[in-house]
């Protein structure tokens, strides 16, 4: 199976060149749109992370076994 096809059956024909033209984004737009998608991509991540520490952290200090006694 060659990878066009595999390409083709999975996203489909290519777009016209005239229609295509009409859905292409400025650079000052694009860079609006695009940029902003990253930036929330990024704190989303971070605070992802953080709730996992703390779950993990949470999990840890409750499990018993795992956290030294000071006795």
């Amino acid at each position: 199976m060659r990878v066009s096809f595999l390409k083709r059956v999975l996203v489909g024909p290519p777009m016209p060149l005239a229609q295509a033209r009409h859905e292409r984004l400025g650079k000052s737009i694009a860079l609006a749109v695009f940029s902003s998608d990253a930036m929330s991509s990024v704190a989303y991540a971070t605070e992802e992370i953080l709730l996992i520490l703390v779950l993990a952290g949470a999990a840890a200090a409750t499990s018993p076994g795992t956290v030294p006694r000071l006795s």
